[in-house]
């Protein structure tokens, strides 16, 4: 049997097991690192010059293509990160030769969607700029670009309508994280809007079914304001369109039927100079990355 049968092999019984319902994710992550050991490190590497060299790259692209939709569906955030930069270099149009993938388009729409919901809004409109203009108008394309609109604007409203008519089920979990930056964003515009204000109100505002809902939300928000006040502190602090400079902790607490904005009297930065120049420079660098 050929290395390429072995592999073939391998990547046929993953698939399967990836396409199985119920299916077994662990199993299949098992799978994958078989198929990927075999397909990825040895004889099958996009350098291959063997007489399979083209069905060996094809067979490495569909292992990763697969690899991006099982991340997913295991919510591994940086497996997908890290699948989708080895799936490049198999893209049509580069040096691999091959033909466009029907899963191209899906896997690009999803990592825009990824970037979107994780604020990464430079690093957005630079993944953006690499995909031919003409495709912007594919369905899985267009979607972010219109939410990314939206999210500029403002217009949650239509944010919460596209989370009905996504172009696959595997949007889902990423329209999910993405509402979760949009609580983020209206919760830190009423945090500086208000001192308190009725929690039945703080929950339409913050798109949450009710009070218990909100105070579930409130926990969470604590936990991870806390955390993010206490992350390395010689990290990048600098501030972008949609990352605010650290100004102190503030607590959240659902309490008498209104919702408190307690803020604590520590502040990083109490220089107002130093807040217009950090909010310039990261201003400047996202729209660099834009423009």
């Amino acid at each position: 049997m050929s290395s390429y049968d072995k592999a073939k092999g391998l990547f046929d019984a993953f698939k399967s097991g990836f396409e199985a319902t119920p299916c077994d994710l662990d199993k299949c992550e098992q799978q994958l690192a078989q198929v990927k050991v075999q397909v990825l490190t040895g004889a099958l590497s996009s350098k291959a010059a063997g007489p399979d060299a083209a069905k060996e790259q094809l067979l490495a692209r569909d292992t990763l293509e697969l690899a991006c939709f099982l991340s997913i569906r295991r919510r591994d955030i940086s497996g997908f990160e890290r699948h989708v930069a080895q799936l490049k270099m198999y893209a049509s149009g580069g040096s691999s030769g091959l033909e466009p993938s029907a899963n191209q388009h899906p896997i690009q729409g999803l990592y825009l969607l990824h970037l979107l919901a994780a604020d990464r809004i430079g690093e957005f409109h630079t993944e953006l700029e690499l995909i031919q203009f003409d495709d912007h108008e594919n369905k899985y394309i267009k979607q972010p670009i219109l939410l990314e609109r939206f999210l500029m604007e403002g217009n949650y409203v239509k944010i919460l309508e596209a989370q009905k008519d996504v172009p696959n089920a595997n949007c889902s979990f990423f329209m999910e994280r993405l509402l979760e930056t949009v609580r983020q964003k209206v919760g830190a515009s009423l945090e500086r809007s208000y001192d308190h204000l009725p929690a039945e109100h703080a929950a339409k505002m913050l798109i949450v079914s009710d009070i218990a809902a909100l105070q579930e939300f409130v926990v969470k928000e604590n936990e991870r304001k806390a955390a993010e006040e206490t992350d390395d502190p010689m990290a990048d602090m600098t501030p972008s369109l949609t990352r605010r400079a650290p100004t102190g902790l503030v607590k959240w607490e659902v309490k008498d039927g209104k919702l408190f904005f307690v803020k604590s009297s520590l502040k990083r930065m109490e220089i107002p100079a130093l807040d217009v120049m950090t909010n310039t420079i990261g201003y400047a660098t996202d729209l660099e990355r834009i423009v």
